[in-house]
């Protein structure tokens, strides 16, 4: 129940995620700074696990996590740990070699299925795909809409974002960062669980990060809540280097 995605830039990207959960869960924390093995890195803390579904970090790298439904249940299994604390375990990553290296030689099987994407600058985005069995990785260019889940209909849900966007570039001419952010936003082709800013009786938007990588520094906003309801952002920034 989440949506991803991405715009390259020079030396740089924008990043797009709405994190959509069940209305019983706890607040998560607004994105905070924390520093491990000497990188530092911002978050937001779920308030459940302690974990993260996102996070950006001084060397430029951003971890999403989305889960997988089609591969597994929606309420984690006894003895599973929360996919939340693996990310949070990432999130000093060197790049993108660094993070593939950890997960093929992690626990994978702690952790129930899962998409994680790792972005950096002037690279193809990389998506590790752990279904419970295998660990596959898949690189894309492609702009725009990387991945996109659904605890109710999967392919209905991706059919319906795509199609939506694609009219948004079409309407506009182009692919741009306007567009994307309106797109995070939006109730089309109806609001309900097919909305990108999604709303279901027992599941909805429950925020939306934005996160601007460029060659001097990271731009983090938060907005707390469905961002297609106007709240405003959090916002933190950090000096990129390393």
């Amino acid at each position: 129940m989440c949506t991803l995605s991405c715009l390259a830039r020079s030396h740089g990207y924008l990043l797009l995620f709405n994190r959509d959960e069940r209305r019983t869960r706890a607040p998560a924390r607004a994105p905070e700074p924390f520093t491990r093995t000497g990188v530092t890195f911002v978050a937001p803390i779920d308030g459940e696990f302690g974990g993260t579904w996102i996070g950006a970090n001084q060397l430029g790298l951003t971890l999403a996590l989305l889960n997988r439904y089609e591969d597994s249940p929606v309420e984690p299994g006894a003895g599973t740990v929360s996919r939340g604390l693996l990310v949070l375990s990432l999130l000093d990553a060197q790049d993108q070699a660094d993070v593939a290296n950890r997960l093929r030689h992690g626990r994978l099987g702690d952790y129930q299925p899962f998409t994680l994407a790792a972005v950096e600058s002037d690279t193809e985005a990389l998506l590790f795909d752990w279904t419970g069995a295998t660990l596959a990785e898949t690189r894309t260019g492609a702009p725009g809409l990387l991945r996109t889940s659904s605890g109710a209909d999967q392919r209905k849900a991706e059919q319906s974002r795509r199609a939506v966007l694609e009219a948004a570039v079409l309407a506009a001419g182009k692919l741009d960062a306007e567009v994307l952010d309106a797109f995070h936003r939006s109730h089309l082709p109806e609001r309900g669980p097919l909305s990108v800013c999604m709303h279901r009786p027992e599941a909805e938007t429950a925020s939306l990060s934005r996160i601007e990588v460029d060659p001097s520094e990271i731009r983090f906003d938060y907005v707390p809540g469905p961002p297609g309801e106007g709240a405003p952002p959090v916002t933190l920034r950090l000096a990129r280097g390393g």
